[in-house]
């Protein structure tokens, strides 16, 4: 992996090419709130599709960020730059500036952490397969790492999540508890154990560590 400042982007995508890596393979994006206020582009290149490759990274601003394309580096590559402006609002200089799965009047970027989706807001994760499905109603509650904590994000009253909030908030793990007062059912209060020297009742099964029945005594 090579880690490449911003402004050298273009010229250690060059310097791959000229090195033997002619194969583009992928550029892709991941949203790193909660780390950094950026966004890291990742480029995997090889000399060809069998062989080991190399990985370049780097670190654009999260709000109006812009980085060099590299289509004419590797055509391949305009495809995957024209996916990551639609999905994450990164602009490549020099790139072609169509959308490529959104529309041409489509608001936000869907996979910012920050960006409401409407699907997670309808149903939330991990949950029935059906709506109202009793399986899930056991299951553990969790979020998936780097989904923000629902209490924060999605469907809630009053303005949106900032995105200071949701960064604070991407953590991953168990589920803020929306249970109210009433909701579940009591846990049964533990059986107390019998005193020292007392006899179960009869059919009862002794418990672990109180010793075989005396001698003489029903079984």
């Amino acid at each position: 992996m090579r880690s490449v400042p911003l402004s050298g982007w273009l010229d250690a995508a060059r310097a791959a090419r000229a090195e033997g890596y002619r194969w583009f393979d992928w550029l892709g994006a991941v949203d790193e709130i909660g780390r950094t206020d950026s966004i890291r582009i990742v480029l995997r290149v090889a000399p060809h599709p069998d062989a080991d490759g190399v990985r370049l990274e780097t670190l654009v601003p999260r709000l109006a960020g812009e980085l060099a394309s590299v289509r004419d580096v590797w055509a391949g590559a305009a495809w995957h730059e024209r996916e990551v402006r639609d999905f994450f609002g990164v602009t490549f200089a020099g790139g072609d500036p169509r959308p490529l799965l959104l529309r041409p009047d489509a608001v936000g970027h869907p996979l910012l952490a920050d960006s409401v989706l409407a699907a997670r807001v309808m149903r939330e994760w991990p949950g029935a397969k059906e709506p109202g499905d009793a399986r899930a109603a056991g299951r553990r509650r969790t979020v998936p790492p780097g989904v923000p904590d629902p209490a924060v994000w999605g469907d809630r009253a009053g303005e949106p999540a900032s995105a200071a909030e949701v960064a604070a908030s991407v953590q991953g793990g168990r589920m803020r508890s929306r249970a109210t007062p009433g909701s579940r059912p009591a846990r049964p209060a533990a059986q107390a154990r019998p005193e020292a020297g007392a006899r179960p009742a009869a059919g009862a099964r002794p418990e672990a560590g109180d010793g075989p029945p005396e001698r003489g005594g029903a079984r």
